[in-house]
């Protein structure tokens, strides 16, 4: 027996329809340019800043500050945030 909530998803993932969390996340990500939008998606799978100027060939300074402009456009504090709505977009 599953609960209401996760049947929901289950046919919502199912029928190929997203959820208006998901497409409200993804509304709020699309302010971001495509580097950003690279480094969110390291930040949501944890990885630290010199790992990510590693994967996407820029140094840890363009990172922080593509992390931080980020951060602002998006109205958040912290990096779990950044996670949480990169995951309740479906993009992790």
């Amino acid at each position: 027996m599953l609960t209401p909530r996760i049947t929901k998803r289950l046919i919502d993932t199912f029928a190929g329809l997203e959820s208006a969390d998901a497409a409200r996340a993804r509304e709020r990500l699309s302010v971001l340019t495509e580097r950003e939008d690279d480094v969110v998606r390291a930040v949501a799978r944890g990885l630290s800043n010199a790992e990510i100027g590693r994967e996407l060939a820029m140094s840890e300074g363009t990172v922080k500050a593509h992390v931080s402009r980020a951060l602002a456009k998006l109205g958040l504090s912290n990096r779990v945030q950044v996670a949480l709505l990169v995951r309740d977009a479906g993009l992790s």
